[in-house]
């Protein structure tokens, strides 16, 4: 039986569908990445006459081709195969957190502290590049992600931490959006819902909602349904990750609180601020690549 190619890479397996692309397990046939998997990410074949659409993944070609940092998944190449658009990116062999967190779920229990707090030091330091650093040409990134949230944090089966998706990401201060156009509304800051512009503290407010979930498993803006919840994120309705977890550190409670801020000016200034922060409050024995598939492995086995 044939395996099906795009632009060069042998399609191993669908790995992943949403509204607008499909992402596949893949082998490069040739070239400077011969031998090498990878994840390749196509827009969905009836998409690929759609002018929008077609704009959405070259956007996200072009800011994510420019960020080179170990915590954020690598785009290895762009093209267009067959009229569809595509890109190539780092294949992350692991678990993303929302599989992490579902499975704790499912087994009643929490993930350890160190975890939780190891995991959003990494994270922030990713935001804060793609915010504050400098692409390989030495101009400003200037990138803010819009979509920070559990399934698009991966943790590979050898504990490296990586934020990934960036397809609604946008220049910090760019003319605003509806709602709907940016991530998934548990983790959108209430100047997303308002339609405001993006700045770098709009997503220090998902790592806090993110950071929220690791420590406790449960959301920090709960809701029967998305509008519902951002009532709640609108009308600032906070609670210390230690209402759910009382042996959580005020200074946890202090730091989540604060990236939660429901006004910008009250959060932290930057993630870069929230990596020094969170960095002070896990042991750093723990807090290792090595302790992290520990961790995964012992949820998931060989899985």
């Amino acid at each position: 039986m044939s395996v099906p190619e795009l632009a060069g890479y042998a399609l191993e397996a669908l790995v992943g569908r949403g509204g607008m692309a499909e992402v596949f397990r893949a082998v490069a046939r040739h070239g400077p990445h011969a031998g090498r998997t990878a994840a390749v990410k196509r827009l969905l074949p009836e998409l690929a006459r759609d002018p929008e659409h077609v704009a959405l993944l070259a956007e996200e070609a072009a800011v994510t081709r420019r960020l080179r940092h170990p915590a954020i998944v690598e785009v290895l190449e762009t093209g267009v195969a067959d009229g569809v658009p595509f890109l190539v990116m780092e294949y992350v062999d692991g678990r993303n957190l929302r599989e992490v967190l579902a499975r704790c779920a499912a087994r009643r229990i929490l993930l350890p502290v160190d975890f939780g707090c190891y995991v959003g030091h990494v994270v922030a330091g990713a935001l804060a590049h793609a915010h504050e650093g400098r692409d390989e040409a030495g101009a400003p990134l200037g990138i803010v992600h819009c979509d920070v949230s559990p399934s698009n944090v991966f943790v590979s089966r050898l504990g490296a931490v990586k934020l990934g998706d960036f397809g609604v990401a946008r220049a910090a201060g760019a003319a605003g959006r509806a709602p709907g156009a940016f991530g998934k509304v548990q983790y959108l800051a209430p100047e997303l819902i308002r339609g405001e512009p993006p700045t770098p503290r709009t997503d220090v407010f998902a790592l806090g909602a993110v950071l929220f979930e690791l420590l406790t498993n449960t959301r920090a803006f709960p809701g029967r349904d998305v509008n519902e919840v951002g009532q709640r994120i609108l009308a600032g309705r906070l609670r210390a990750p230690s209402e759910v977890r009382p042996e959580l550190p005020f200074e946890l409670d202090a730091l989540v609180l604060r990236c939660l801020a429901p006004d910008p000016r009250d959060r932290w200034p930057s993630a870069a601020d929230v990596a020094r922060e969170v960095a002070g409050l896990y042991d750093p024995a723990v807090g290792t690549e090595l302790a992290i598939a520990a961790v995964v492995r012992g949820l998931f086995g060989a899985e």
